[in-house]
């Protein structure tokens, strides 16, 4: 659906686009929204109202002029949804410029933006790209290089990068610290550790930095069915495992930018020691059903009062303080990761970049600058943070660390933003992470080893790779 944002604030209604076909695609962990699918071209009222979309007729009247060319930008339906609409809404009324939100759901999403970039002209001014699609934009020029735009931008050494998710290296055909500026951040989702700070008040013990001192916590809280003392993610597993993989050093692939090669490291001794943990874990404190648990069933048991610790995307903190859905207000604490050691803290990115088509006029690209600029200043970012989204500035995170009822884990997203690890940013990256949930989901199974699952989806992956034409180290045993 359309939303038209005018100086007022207001939406003002737009007939529903034409939408295209929708494909699946494997969705990237913690930005996954309900997925409905939109009506075709040609759709009517009524078949759109029973998809869950709304229907708004032409403006009659519009007497409004703005300083630059209107801007529409393509956005999924998403929990931080509502936060960037404040944040347009605030955009339009201190500068009068106007702004068409395109708001789909997340399937079908890739292919609008591919659609979109392919045409002789861009329908969008601005991409939303998730972190496991970018990539594509930025090898393929499909998107703007920001200096391209304006030859003097310099990004403020506040916004967070997420590990280079904004750069890319032609080079390296990767994003690096080297590369020129393609995106920019707008959903800085990352993952934090949660844990019942009134129980580990209650029974002495220290919040955990390491691993181990997950286990001794679990085993102190453990009281099923009514407290599980520590719950995984199995549906899928891919991304909260890479945060505990990350904890002991290891990471799915790793590029070696000296000499540009990559390998396959799922496998290593990092790896081996990461499932062992996480699969412990599960299967000795968490619930009977361990083995089919996603995000809102975490979410679910914390706010039940059943959950001790996990791991779990930063943006359902707000969810634990909500009246409305908690038992445990004001009883839960947010840190950052723990890992093998002490100091060994690691989260993962889930970060999407917001880019600007190739295909537009020079014009419709300074407008899109403009408004990213804006939407990226300290003071934008505090709103769009108590709009109920997640920022990319990290003195909004430190300002708001002091905040009486966001402080308890915005100071825990400020701590962990050094030891951001990305996903795989490759064009393959849809298959690695397919592969990594399959075999994860048989160790959690029993259906293969844990040494068996790593082995198994480190052979896949190098042969993705191999197969795709990159330079790859040999796979070790």
């Amino acid at each position: 659906m359309t939303l038209k944002l005018t100086k007022n604030g207001k939406r003002r209604p737009l007939t529903i686009l034409s939408l295209l076909t929708i494909v699946s695609f494997i969705l990237a962990a913690c930005s996954s929204p309900a997925i409905t699918e939109s009506p075709s071209e040609g759709s009517g009222t009524e078949n759109a109202e029973d998809l869950g979309e709304t229907i708004y007729e032409e403006p009659q009247n519009e007497d409004e002029s703005a300083s630059l060319p209107p801007i529409s930008i393509l956005i999924n339906d998403s929990p931080w949804f509502a936060g960037f609409e404040a944040l347009v809404n605030k955009y339009v009324d201190e500068t009068g410029n106007e702004v068409n939100l395109i708001v789909t759901p997340f399937t079908g999403m890739l292919e609008k933006s591919r659609n979109s970039v392919q045409a002789p002209e861009s329908e969008f001014d601005i991409l939303n790209l998730n972190e496991q699609w970018y990539m594509q934009f930025y090898a393929d020029g499909l998107v703007t290089p920001i200096k391209e735009i304006d030859p003097n931008f310099e990004l403020d050494p506040q916004i967070i990068e997420y590990e280079w998710a904004t750069r890319w290296d032609p080079e390296l055909g990767y994003s690096s610290s080297s590369g020129e500026i393609y995106g920019l951040p707008i959903n800085g989702n990352i993952m934090l550790f949660f844990y019942r700070k009134d129980l580990f008040e209650e029974n002495g013990l220290a919040v955990p930095q390491t691993w181990d001192e997950v286990k001794a916590a679990a085993q102190t809280l453990n009281d099923p069915p009514n407290m599980y003392g520590y719950i995984i993610r199995t549906n899928p597993p891919n991304w909260e495992f890479q945060g505990v993989l990350a904890g002991y050093g290891g990471r799915l692939i790793t590029l070696d930018e000296n000499t540009g090669e990559w390998e396959v490291t799922i496998n290593n001794e990092a790896g081996q020691k990461a499932i062992e943990t996480w699969l412990e874990l599960g299967r000795t404190y968490g619930p009977p059903n361990y083995a089919d648990i996603g995000q809102p069933d975490m979410a679910g048991l914390m706010m039940a009062g059943n959950a001790a610790q996990f791991i779990l995307v930063g943006a359902a903190a707000p969810g634990f303080d909500n009246p409305e859905q908690s038992l445990v207000i004001g009883k839960v604490g947010a840190t950052v990761l723990p890992g093998e050691l002490v100091g060994d803290h690691a989260t993962m990115s889930g970060i999407w970049v917001m880019g600007i088509p190739h295909n537009l006029s020079d014009e419709r690209k300074q407008a899109a600058l403009t408004f990213l600029n804006w939407a990226l200043t300290k003071d934008a970012q505090l709103l769009y943070a108590l709009s109920g989204a997640i920022p990319v500035r990290q003195d909004v995170y430190e300002e708001l660390s002091d905040d009486p009822d966001l402080g308890w884990w915005m100071s825990a997203m400020a701590e962990s933003t050094p030891y951001i690890y990305a996903q795989p940013r490759l064009a393959e990256t849809p298959q690695i992470i397919e592969i990594v949930n399959r075999r994860l989901q048989q160790a959690v199974i029993d259906e293969v080893t844990p040494e068996e699952a790593l082995n198994e989806a480190a052979a896949e992956i190098y042969k993705i790779l191999v197969d795709a034409g990159y330079p790859v180290k040999p796979l070790s045993d």
